[in-house]
């Protein structure tokens, strides 16, 4: 075997990477060591100065930074950052992350089987080492909402044959699990046969109904985190994924107050491009969680081995011989401004250059447009019919959360003139509609009320929205609420704020409905001109993508809305506008 002979000195090394400090994350010791590399993966790990220069044909002086594994992201979607395999690959390597699961449910949702192919094709002979996952949840909620495709019992079979499939991404439909639908109970079936991961998404099972959802065997969770919910959750077996949004002092303690170490991996789940691009992605998270007073060891061990090891994946997530030449060279673990980026032991970043850049692995994506098959719409189209000619009638409203994604089902009068329900001036309550874009006789258009949002006049549209993606219209008057969604239909995908009837600022997602075509900077600069234009009609949210996507998120919690009319999502039951 030649990579033994390298690690014996009697071959040389393709590279010797020397003044380091390694980084071990098994041991949790920091020392200076010189890194052998042979085809791809580690040789050796040795004391400086052990091997002359000579013994490689280059070497790379590391200027005596920390040598770490490259960031492991256990659980992400790509098309959350609205870019390509590629592209995203490109802003990621950057950051440090060389290894990502990705659950590609959105393209799912929009496209089915036919479109996570074209991701997985897309996903191919790029440096960033994308793991995929079976879409468990296509559609999300069964019966209430029109997606683009769905995903089965007999599509998780074959793409578990897929090359680099290696389990079931997050079940979100927590009650069919616990109830034992047979369409979830199917793919379960699935995912246990083929021995993969199954990945698990549960923010509001305790007691019984945990222990039955953990026995069916989803075994990880990334949504919310409380120290309650954590310590009962770790007590029963269940990898901890932290995102940054749920990290906290009191979360970090939980953890770390804890006996033993828990099963614990950093995750991004969702990065928007500019929050990407301005802020960073795992290595974002990581820093978090250092900052709520996580051990910094602990952090990295947390996203690099311990997700490695969550994933299955025993060739990565450490600096030892035999493995593969995933190396980032770093400051510190603390501050993790990234230098160099080895994958497989090629340099793609250098100096905190990119070296490598995307060129026709988007081709296969081409095949991705025109998914938005809706006419363009009138101002009539979302007027919303009365139980009354005039009067005042009392609705279910959906109550969004000013910080979080979260909603709540309030009730309020509102008044009806001419038979149509009127909005009150000066006030933030604004109508939302969902219209199925997927063509053909499915689906329909569903209508209801918003507050709290902070809209102020205008609207916006989007057909980026959880998790069937249809087109989601939010506004306070109506003609502005057809500009915006007849951008987003013309531009076959995206996401369009409008005011006075004019069209302020537009995202393009011509890809599936949700994905752009261009880079990660140009992505990262439409949605920031989205984003102030939308401020300036009162919305500002820290997270707005993700709050103006999960209205429709109807396997969620609260009051959401559909194609097919607003939804209890706590009891997955449909329910009336009018009370």
């Amino acid at each position: 075997m030649t990579l033994i002979q390298a690690a014996l000195g009697k071959l040389p090394l393709d590279t010797l990477v020397t003044n380091v400090r390694v980084a071990n994350v098994i041991t949790g010791e920091i020392y200076p060591a010189d890194i052998g590399i042979y085809k791809g993966e580690i040789a050796m790990v040795e004391p400086p100065g052990t091997l002359p220069p000579r013994a490689a044909a280059e070497v790379m002086d590391g200027g005596g930074r920390l040598a770490v594994p490259g960031l492991i992201d256990s659980h992400v979607h790509i098309e959350s950052t609205l870019v390509t395999p590629a592209h995203f690959a490109e802003g990621v390597l950057l950051r440090g992350t060389t290894t990502v699961a990705e659950d590609p449910h959105e393209i799912g949702n929009a496209m089915g089987l036919p479109g996570i192919r074209l991701f997985w094709e897309a996903s191919r002979n790029i440096p960033l080492k994308v793991l995929h996952l079976v879409s468990t949840c296509v559609p999300a909620a069964k019966g209430l909402e029109t997606a683009g495709g769905e995903i089965g019992p007999e599509e998780a079979r074959e793409m578990l044959t897929w090359d680099g499939v290696i389990g079931l991404a997050e079940v979100m439909d927590m009650h069919a699990v616990i109830g034992e639908w047979p369409h979830i109970a199917g793919i379960l079936a699935e995912g246990k046969k083929a021995r993969g991961v199954i990945e698990g998404h549960n923010p509001v099972l305790r007691g019984r109904e945990l222990n039955a959802y953990i026995a069916a065997g989803v075994d990880s969770d990334h949504t919310l985190a409380t120290p309650d919910a954590l310590r009962e959750k770790m007590r029963l077996g269940v990898t901890v994924q932290l995102q940054e949004r749920y990290l906290s002092r009191e979360v970090v303690a939980a953890v770390t107050s804890l006996p033993y170490e828990p099963d614990l991996c950093l995750v991004t789940d969702d990065v928007a491009p500019d929050y990407l691009e301005d802020r960073g992605h795992l290595d974002q998270v990581l820093r978090k969680a250092i900052a709520c007073g996580m051990p910094p060891m602990l952090a990295l061990r947390a996203a690099t081995i311990k997700a490695a090891r969550r994933l299955r994946q025993y060739d990565r997530g450490t600096i030892r011989p035999g493995l593969a030449a995933d190396i980032v060279l770093v400051d510190s673990i603390e501050a993790f401004n990234v230098d160099t980026v080895l994958v497989d032991g090629r340099t793609v970043v250098r100096g905190g250059q990119l070296l490598w850049r995307a060129s026709d692995q988007n081709k296969p994506l081409a095949a991705a447009r025109g998914t938005v098959k809706l006419p363009l719409l009138d101002a009539e189209d979302f007027a919303i019919a009365a139980p009354v000619q005039s009067g005042t009638v009392r609705a279910r409203v959906i109550l969004s959360d000013k910080q979080g994604t979260t909603t709540k089902l309030t009730e309020e009068p509102v008044e009806a003139r001419d038979g149509l329900v009127v909005l009150p001036p000066d006030d933030d309550l604004a109508y939302i509609a969902v219209f199925a874009r997927y063509g053909g006789a499915a689906g329909g258009r569903g209508f209801g009320l918003l507050r709290g949002l902070g809209l102020k006049g205008g609207a916006v549209a989007t057909t980026y929205a959880h998790d069937a993606h249809n087109l989601c219209v939010i506004g306070r008057d109506l003609r502005d609420m057809a500009a915006a969604a007849n951008a987003v239909i013309n531009a076959g995908g995206g996401m369009s704020v409008a005011r006075d009837g004019q069209v302020r600022a537009l995202i393009e997602l011509p890809l599936a409905g949700i994905i752009s075509p261009h880079p990660v900077h140009v992505a990262a600069e439409q949605v920031r001109r989205f984003t102030a234009a939308i401020a300036e009609a009162g919305v500002v949210h820290p997270a707005l993508l993700m709050r103006l996507s999960t209205y429709t998120l109807a396997v969620s919690a609260g009051l959401r809305i559909t194609d097919m009319g607003l939804v209890n999502a706590n009891t997955r039951e449909p329910v009336s506008l009018f009370a």
